[in-house]
């Protein structure tokens, strides 16, 4: 008596739980379509024309690391120059702020929370899109040094006291 009572319940959980299976999550290929299109603009390198960038400049795509090269300045517009390395060094470098320097073994290191900096390594930089890497080249109790492209500028580190 307990075996087809048992074989009625199985039964009827398994096709409860068959049931309650949730429906397919793939869309069917008419709504997949403007998805595909779009994917493939991307993988053929061109820039998608959905959008641009708060500049009015076209978005990065982010499956083609590789950067076309700037537009060349129309007739009679005088090209834009960039700063040299000094200027642009002496931009970068008070973004640069440590939190303290210490000395273990002989070896002063430059602090920035939990990551410690010695001289002769290279702190990776991200300034308005562009990477740099900026060397440090001197660390004192109170001073640091940056190089960038041959440019060197020293500047203070400025402790912050906790209350």
């Amino acid at each position: 008596m307990k075996t087809p009572l048992c074989l009625f319940l199985a039964t009827l959980g398994a096709a409860t739980a068959c049931a309650a299976a949730p429906a397919a999550d793939v869309a069917p290929p008419q709504g997949r379509a403007a998805t595909v299109a779009f994917a493939k603009t991307l993988l053929a390198g061109q820039a998608p024309a959905v959008a641009s960038a708060a500049d009015g400049g076209p978005l990065k795509n982010p499956f083609n690391p590789v950067e076309p090269p700037p537009p060349a300045p129309a007739a009679g517009v005088a090209a834009v120059s960039q700063p040299d390395a000094g200027a642009r060094l002496e931009t970068i470098a008070p973004l640069i702020t440590p939190s303290g320097s210490i000395e273990i073994g002989g070896v002063s290191l430059l602090l920035f929370g939990q990551k410690r900096f010695k001289v002769g390594d290279r702190l990776p930089i991200v300034f308005e899109g562009k990477s740099y890497e900026v060397e440090i080249t001197d660390v004192k109790s109170t001073s640091f040094t940056l190089r960038l492209n041959g440019e060197e500028i020293t500047r203070p580190i400025k402790f912050v006291s906790k209350p």
